[in-house]
């Protein structure tokens, strides 16, 4: 166990000001604790927040599309840590061809010694790509598999038609049912003119419930943000690529419209390629999502906005996997962030392990 002292506890929108014990778990919060021979660290009221929480990163690398040159590469745990994420799901992109989800689970594996470490199943193309040959037994047999990745109104997706998505959805909630998981379908969205079409018939036309849909990437381009409004008002999830620049306006327009908090959370891509096509469908450009997005989005904010942010990165990602994390309570997973004033990280408390950085 390590017992952390004075520090400035993230509890309920407000700071606290007391010690944590934890093990893997918080085992207790309160204003003093003082037990012996644990291992004591004085924070000397440096603030402690949760541990950000990433639904989207391309863990084992991505890209591709201007050939292999443009590939990116796998990254390591201390990328993770420098950055303030605790916990990643990744996942594979474009390149679902000659990039491996074994190779994919293995890196989640590799991670897993440092930060909680996920995955999805599947990729861009339909039918999915999957380790054991059925989306179903990926999600029951492989603990790390949380659901799946697909791509609708993409140029460089399958264009999955009703039926096909009838049966992945089917498939993802019944294997989520009897593997106790939550069986989330990360769905990439692309610039096409259908946004949602796909899925709003298959809502029509069965009793899958709205909620397994994860659509990312909505903020891409005015039209799918404004699609994305009428989506969640429909009960559905909606998930922001993180960027400085445009985020914090993105958030606000979708509340501002009526879109519940707690439907809204925030990824990196972290890793991703960005491309850019020109007119005719040709690749001009090619940039790479950074890792740090959360932490540079969260750095640059205070008040009631950084409150609000800190919430679409712990608590609500947390709930849509359905995992105990998320928060600094009594019971949830030891992790968490030490700050200074400056808002920079002094230690990453990672599944109960204090990192220096």
């Amino acid at each position: 166990m390590i017992l952390l002292k004075n520090g400035k506890i993230y509890r309920d929108g407000k700071f606290f000001e007391g010690d944590i014990l934890i093990s893997e778990k918080i085992e207790s919060i309160d204003k003093s604790i003082d037990l012996k021979g644990l291992n004591t660290y004085d924070l000397n009221g440096e603030y402690v927040i949760p541990g950000f929480i990433d639904l989207h990163c391309h863990i084992n690398g991505a890209g591709g599309e201007g050939g292999p040159l443009t590939r990116t590469s796998p990254l390591n745990p201390e990328i993770f840590l420098k950055s303030g994420i605790t916990t990643v799901v990744g996942l594979l992109g474009t390149d679902g061809y000659t990039r491996s989800l074994i190779d994919l689970l293995m890196h989640v594996r590799k991670l897993k010694e440092t930060i909680d470490s996920y995955m999805f199943t599947g990729s861009y193309q339909v039918p999915s790509p999957t380790i054991t040959g059925s989306i179903a037994m990926d999600i029951i047999l492989i603990p790390e598999i949380v659901g799946l990745k697909i791509s609708l109104s993409d140029h460089r997706s399958s264009y999955p038609s009703v039926d096909a998505l009838k049966k992945i959805a089917s498939e993802v909630r019944v294997s989520s049912m009897l593997s106790g998981k939550r069986g989330i379908i990360n769905v990439h969205m692309g610039d096409g003119k259908n946004k949602f079409e796909t899925i709003y018939k298959l809502l029509e036309e069965t009793e899958i419930p709205i909620w397994h849909f994860l659509p990312t990437h909505i903020d891409r381009n005015e039209d799918l943000l404004e699609a994305s409004v009428e989506y969640a008002k429909k009960g559905g999830y909606l998930d922001i690529t993180a960027n400085p620049n445009k985020t914090i306006e993105t958030i606000n327009f979708l509340i501002s419209k009526g879109v519940p908090e707690e439907n809204i959370t925030v990824s990196t891509d972290g890793n991703g390629s960005i491309p850019q096509f020109d007119s005719i469908g040709r690749l001009i450009r090619l940039n790479i999502s950074p890792i740090d997005s959360l932490y540079n989005i969260f750095k640059i904010l205070d008040g009631e906005m950084m409150h609000k942010f800190l919430k679409f990165v712990t608590e609500n990602p947390a709930n849509r996997l359905g995992f105990r994390k998320g928060k600094i309570e009594v019971g949830l997973d030891a992790d968490f962030l030490i700050l200074n004033e400056s808002k920079e990280i002094e230690y990453v408390v990672s599944k109960g392990r204090l990192f220096k950085l």
